[in-house]
């Protein structure tokens, strides 16, 4: 089947490596995959106990036992394995005993409400991996040792990654493919001529409208939607770029006055972007607590309103040019002379993100602000702090991307606006990219965070929501429907608003 760019590694991961405990089905519960059961918890929310099924094997026929589930808290909780994603929490277990070859006993050292979250997304093999501080290194990262449905066979470097069928896999006649090839082109043109010529069954993010591509692909493919988990925002960095300093020391000389901020809220037209532009693929979106249990219905602060955007720029000491661009004199950081000039990132091949700039573009010039779009590859703006990714080292003024909920928001809300969590030489993993320090957002994901009230985690989360709105530090433009193209002879798919497009590839076959 078919994969359209450097996104294929999660796709792998759900077929291979991210076959956890538990999963999170279609309809957004937590349902038991290698557990025979969900967990047991103790009355003081302090103790865990997990029962792996009886009988399970990883893909090279080694038993996996719960000393399999105790070696993957020892890497995900080892500050020197370089763990980026799925490490909430587990500085938390204070204690971890195997009394059996099935049983796993976690003792918290206080309650941590997304202990089901933590083993949602896979185990790690002792026998087959190796020390928990060279996870980095590990040959396992290209060759995984599987207890999903696949084990990788073999990895071309930005051309496929190809997967074979795994005999030792739990559920007895399954998966229905002896192999599934993941196949990386980078054009949208292509990756859709290959659905049309029948080279490919499934399609990652087509870059068409649905009604565009089902006649494109009449009678071979169409295009489904599902409620998406995407939820797109504009970025701005609050502190000053390209100075080698990460740091929120110095503020942005544009973007750090927060009436600048607001203009630029006040410029875009949401409801041309949404109904017109994205031709009502999308709905709107206000605040980063869009979709799930913690959904936040907060109104638009700084809505569509051209005059309030001038009136903002002029009281912020930025004067309107000869060439229709203002320029600073009396403003807060900038030098009196300097453009009114931001550089836009995001990133490359993916149409609707593409019209989304180009728009936001124009809305901005329209109130004497130049936006420069500057596209770079996934795996330059999703790179690491190593790599110079801008957004982890703070080159940029303006970013745009999509950013994906979960049933359990603690862990990624919380990277993404605490603190603690700006990225630096010392923190190579944090997620706090705007820069933005606010205390009361700090106490509000802490509160979040250590409560198992579901009322109480809410409205901490709703405060965090709100303060986006006032503060700024990014603003939501849209909410994504996920969309896959699928081969019309294609079944057994269940598209999974919480899950990948490979989750329950086990199931898939073709009709006969």
């Amino acid at each position: 089947y078919f994969l359209a760019d450097a996104a294929i590694v999660r796709q792998v991961a759900d077929a291979t490596s991210m076959t956890g405990l538990v999963t999170i089905d279609e309809t957004g519960n937590f349902v038991p995959v290698l557990a025979e059961g969900l967990p047991t918890i103790s009355d003081d929310y302090l103790t865990v106990t997990w029962k792996l099924m009886a009988g399970l094997k990883w893909s090279d026929g080694e038993a996996l036992t719960s000393d399999d589930v105790r070696f993957t808290i020892e890497v995900l909780s080892n500050p020197n394995s370089g763990a980026v994603v799925g490490v909430s929490g587990f500085d938390l277990i204070a204690d971890v005993e195997t009394p059996d070859d099935l049983t796993t006993v976690i003792t918290y050292s206080e309650p941590y409400p997304g202990y089901l979250d933590q083993f949602a997304y896979g185990l790690f093999p002792r026998h087959a991996t190796g020390a928990p501080e060279d996870m980095a290194n590990w040959e396992w990262n290209r060759a995984p040792v599987s207890a999903g449905p696949f084990i990788v066979s073999n990895w071309e470097s930005g051309k496929r990654i190809t997967l074979t069928r795994n005999p030792n896999y739990y559920e007895e006649g399954k998966p229905y493919f002896d192999e599934a090839v993941f196949e990386i082109v980078p054009e949208p043109a292509a990756q859709t001529a290959m659905m049309k010529n029948g080279e490919a069954q499934f399609h990652l993010w087509p870059g068409e409208f649905k009604a565009d591509y089902d006649e494109l692909l009449k009678g071979t493919a169409q295009q489904y939607l599902l409620p998406g988990i995407w939820n797109m925002a504009l970025d701005f960095n609050l502190s000053a770029p390209f100075d080698g300093d990460p740091s929120a020391d110095a503020p942005h000389p544009i973007l750090g006055d927060i009436r600048v901020r607001q203009a630029i809220a006040h410029a875009i037209d949401y409801e041309t972007l949404q109904k017109d532009v994205l031709q009502g693929s999308v709905s709107d979106s206000t605040n980063p607590f869009a979709y799930g249990w913690y959904q936040c219905d907060l109104p638009r602060k700084y809505g569509f309103d051209v005059e309030a955007a001038n009136k903002l720029l002029d009281e912020a000491g930025w004067v309107m040019g000869d060439d229709g661009i203002r320029v600073a004199k009396g403003a807060m950081y900038a030098k009196d002379g300097t453009r009114l000039s931001l550089e836009l990132q995001g990133y490359t091949a993916f149409d609707p993100l593409q019209s989304t700039e180009e728009f936001i573009v124009e809305n901005l010039k329209a109130v004497g602000i130049e936006a420069r779009i500057q596209n770079y590859d996934f795996s330059i703006i999703f790179g690491t702090y190593e790599e110079n990714s801008p957004r982890m080292v703070g080159d940029y003024d303006m970013l745009i991307f999509d950013r994906g909920f979960t049933t359990e928001p603690q862990s990624y809300n919380f990277d993404a606006y605490h603190s603690s969590r700006i990225p630096s030489a010392e923190n190579p993993t944090g997620g706090n990219y705007f820069r933005w320090v606010n205390a009361d957002v700090d106490k509000a994901l802490e509160t979040a965070g250590s409560s198992f009230d579901i009322e109480t985690r809410k409205a901490a989360y709703c405060e965090v929501g709100q303060a986006v709105l006032d503060d700024l530090p990014q603003v939501y433009l849209y909410l994504f429907q996920d969309n896959y193209g699928v081969a019309d002879k294609l079944e057994g798919y269940t598209l999974n608003t919480w899950g990948s497009m490979s989750w329950g590839i086990q199931d898939w076959k073709f009709k006969e």
